[in-house]
């Protein structure tokens, strides 16, 4: 005869143990366009989601500006001074007006 209370795994198990989970702590790492890393360590669950809206206005202004400096051509990892000022003039416009100070040096 088989006895049913030992196969149960969790029949000495206490019932306050099992609440104790551990601690929510997550790290959000993000590279941006100059290659700066940014790491967020979230504690709660709502900084968590404000860490992914945060991130998320960081990855669609990346996007624009990758998309307006595909449109260029590159010569030995510079941008040619004679596109320098339409460069800038697009920056500024998509709302990007400091971004043309490290970009064209």
């Amino acid at each position: 005869m088989i006895d049913m209370y030992n196969e149960n795994p969790f029949r000495q198990f206490s019932a306050s143990k099992m609440s104790n989970n551990p601690r929510f702590n997550v790290s959000v790492e993000y590279t941006d366009w100059m290659g700066n890393k940014h790491r967020i360590v979230c504690k709660t669950r709502k900084a968590l989601n404000e860490a992914r809206t945060f991130l998320s206005i960081f990855k669609a202004e990346t996007a624009k500006i990758n998309s307006i400096l595909s449109e260029y051509p590159v010569k030995m990892g510079k941008f040619p001074k004679k596109f320098h000022s339409e460069i800038k003039s697009d920056l500024q416009a998509a709302g990007f007006n400091n971004i043309s100070k490290f970009l064209l040096k």
